[in-house]
């Protein structure tokens, strides 16, 4: 085996200047000429690396800590670092701590193999947002209600279609196909339809148009959006890809912190709360800084009550050291803005989110787990509306209410003042 290296480099994309405050080499070593920097300053990226020890193999591997002063004239802090590059990884493979104080956003990528790279990136908080979207003008009218008559699937059916999607046995978490595929029929719409909703005002930012305007769900099976909305429904179980999630995490014996109780049994191998922080949030993090919505299922069960899960559509973010607030459209609650709450911190424990409500806090239903949604390919949604106004491009892209300001929404966007660009990324 060669010898274990982890680079970890740096992006300081702040106005402060980070200064060497300290390190700590737990196994391995720092390689000669690579020790932490004494300063990175503004627009500055710089690296060091840790190596584990060598003999005809290696015998060890890298773990260590760095820390840096965060120096600015609004006060500062510091930055944490740890990495753990172990000789032979975990069921968590290499392991990262990485903290900045309140009023900084750190975040990582990378960092996973023998020859790794991480990459850190520090820079101030501020919400972060796909270009042009809020719920106020892209979401539905109408909220996640439905006349009871509208047929959809059984949920017999849905759960053997994900049953027969998993890479594995499932037997420690007590699942199975069931005999009857109509059991649980959920022929009836008044069940919900979040995941097509979602999906569906994705297809519509896609193609840049609005929903239409209707402000009651469609009542007709033979309705044209009522048919969409019910197909992206079955397109967002991913039933072919991972569908399989939301039988795994809803299981009352899957583990909620990464005390690893019951680990690689069917590709489900860390708890809820490392699922959620460490695997799932990075993900709908790096969606949402590539300008790309990120959709979302929460797992609301932990009884295998599948049809308690719920699907949400995230589009923004605020991260202060290690407190996050994600907004999302839910269609639970049509063109409101709603924004889950959480802190990274630890995965020893529960996953801890409360939900707010246009900054009012509303309990609603607990949520043990969540994750992004993958498979998502865009198609042409029906009765989407063309952008033919001011007001329709305020409300598309902010929380404006009468009376609104150009000079407000395009200030507030990522378009450096420019009517025309604004309007043509819109």
């Amino acid at each position: 085996m060669s010898r274990i290296r982890m680079y970890v480099f740096i992006r300081n994309e702040s106005d402060a200047t980070l200064t060497f405050a300290g390190s700590e080499i737990v196994s391995g070593e720092f390689t000669p000429d690579w020790n932490p920097a004494p300063v990175i300053k503004p627009g500055e990226r710089k690296g060091f690396q840790g190596e584990g020890d060598l003999t005809l193999v290696a015998t060890t591997g890298t773990e260590g800590r760095v820390r840096y002063n965060i120096i600015a004239p609004e006060g500062g802090g510091e930055l944490y670092i740890h990495w753990n590059s172990p000789l032979i990884e975990s069921q968590y493979d290499n392991t990262f701590h990485i903290w900045a104080p309140a009023g900084w956003e750190v975040s990582q990528w990378g960092g996973q193999g023998h020859e790794a790279e991480l990459e850190i990136r520090l820079r101030r908080t501020a919400r972060r947002s796909v270009p042009n979207f809020h719920p106020h003008g892209r979401g539905f009218a109408f909220t996640n209600r439905w006349n009871r008559d509208l047929p959809v699937i059984s949920i017999g059916f849905l759960w053997n279609r994900l049953f027969e999607s998993l890479p594995g046995p499932l037997g420690a978490l007590e699942i199975n196909k069931v005999l009857d595929e109509n059991w649980l029929p959920i022929t009836h719409a008044d069940a919900g339809l979040c995941g097509g909703m979602v999906y569906s005002v994705m297809d519509y930012y896609q193609h840049h148009l609005l929903p239409p305007q209707q402000s009651t769900s469609p009542s007709s099976r033979d309705d044209i959006l009522f048919k969409c909305i019910r197909d992206r429904l079955l397109d967002s179980f991913d039933i072919g890809g991972q569908g399989h999630r939301y039988l795994g995490y809803s299981s009352p014996h899957y583990p909620n912190g990464d005390e690893g109780v019951i680990q690689n049994v069917a590709g489900l191998t860390r708890g809820r709360s490392w699922v959620t922080y460490r695997e799932e949030w990075p993900r709908i993090q790096a969606d949402i800084d590539a300008g790309k919505l990120s959709p979302i299922g929460l797992i609301q069960t932990d009884n295998l009550d599948v049809g308690s899960n719920h699907q949400v559509l995230a589009y923004a973010y605020e991260k202060s050291g290690q407190d996050v607030r994600l907004f999302v459209y839910d269609p639970n609650e049509g063109q409101k803005e709603v924004e889950l709450r959480f802190n990274i911190t630890s995965t020893d424990g529960e996953v801890h989110i409360s939900r707010f409500l246009k900054g009012n806090h509303d309990a609603g239903k607990r949520i043990w787990c969540f994750f992004r949604t993958n498979g998502y390919s865009p198609k042409m949604p029906p009765n989407g509306r063309r952008i033919t106004s001011i007001k329709d491009a305020i409300r598309a892209s902010t929380d404006q209410i009468a009376p609104y300001s150009l000079r407000d929404a395009i200030m507030g966007s990522n378009t450096g003042g420019s009517v025309a660009r604004w309007m043509r990324e819109l």
